[in-house]
């Protein structure tokens, strides 16, 4: 069993044994509110705009929370729009972005199935940020092979960014209930999902103790 095989296996739920493969916000899915698309093309034009959904506040920082997320280049998008992210690390650490739309429904947006698509292998640095380092997803640059778009359904979405101190690649989290989508209980919910994970120890390889944990919300509107 080679690294990247090993990596994919040791994460889990309490309940689960392996890591579901729609843990990652995967380039064709059209029903994410932030969608990702690889090798992205010209620019398509926004749809007309409508009413705004009403952003809920922020919530506050927690005592100890390590890291920052932005929303770029606004909070309100309409559909078709692009998006991007900006995250800060306080402290050393590596950063998972997930994306939860107005619905509930929970993707992981970064690292997504292109950035992790390197033939040489899954690089356990490539989220990696030293204390006060900023990444902006995707490159402000525009060298990315991939853009994030603003996708239905309209309503308030939220990204969570999660900094673990651990080598981590991928989370497998469960949808956010629909009753609570939008709302500042929808950022604890995926925070208390978060606590529950355990990395499990490859084969051979010493017990690994959990990671510690940090959390940015940021909520946006697509209409």
């Amino acid at each position: 069993m080679n690294k990247e095989e090993r990596m994919m296996r040791r994460l889990c739920l309490p309940l689960l044994c392996c890591v579901s493969s729609v843990a990652l916000g995967e380039p064709q899915d059209m029903t994410r509110s932030v969608r990702i698309i690889d090798d992205p093309p010209a620019e398509a034009a926004p749809s007309p705009q409508t009413q705004a959904p009403t952003i809920p506040k922020e919530p506050a920082k927690a005592a100890g929370a390590d890291v920052r997320i932005d929303v770029l280049p606004q909070e309100e998008f309409a559909l078709g729009a692009p998006m991007s992210f900006r995250v800060t690390a306080e402290k050393p650490g590596y950063v998972i972005l997930v994306d939860v739309d107005a619905q509930g429904k929970l993707a992981q947006i970064f690292p997504n199935m292109v950035t992790l698509a390197d033939p040489a292998g899954v690089d356990e640095k490539a989220n990696f940020l030293k204390a006060g380092q900023s990444m902006t997803l995707p490159d402000a640059g525009g060298k990315a092979a991939y853009r994030f778009v603003a996708s239905p359904p309209t309503g308030v979405g939220m990204v969570v960014a999660i900094l673990s101190d651990a080598p981590l690649q991928i989370v497998d989290l469960p949808d956010v209930p629909a009753a609570i989508a939008g709302q500042a209980e929808a950022a604890d919910f995926v925070k208390d999902s978060t606590r529950m994970l355990q990395i499990l120890p490859a084969e051979g390889e010493r017990p690994t103790r959990a990671p510690k944990w940090s959390f940015a919300t940021k909520f946006y509107g697509i209409k």
